[in-house]
């Protein structure tokens, strides 16, 4: 029993530690207005998790719809990622702990 409690606690500890990496994609958007007119320019960047919050925040409120659709999606794939990562740690050390 005490065994499958702490699998559990690990396997939600490394999503959480990933979670801080920079390792989530991320399209950031800039916008430059000169005399001539405006330019949009896209950029594919790598943050943690906090700073896409930030960012989706940010673009939630001051950017297209087009932009926050793009974090949405990102979002998803990012927690998705997460999840597999959950389920992932789960079942190594299931296997490596459990071992009868």
């Amino acid at each position: 029993m005490i065994r499958k409690i702490l699998i559990f606690v690990v396997s939600i500890v490394i999503p959480v530690l990933l979670a801080q990496l920079p390792i989530f994609p991320l399209v950031v958007e800039l916008r430059e207005i000169t005399e001539t007119g405006e330019s949009l320019l896209q950029e594919w960047t790598f943050v943690s998790l906090p700073e896409f919050y930030d960012s989706a925040r940010f673009a939630q409120s001051g950017w297209l719809e087009s932009t926050w659709n793009n974090y949405l999606v990102l979002a998803v794939l990012n927690h998705v990622g997460l999840i597999l990562v959950f389920f992932m740690a789960r079942s190594i050390l299931n296997r490596v702990l459990l071992k009868e």
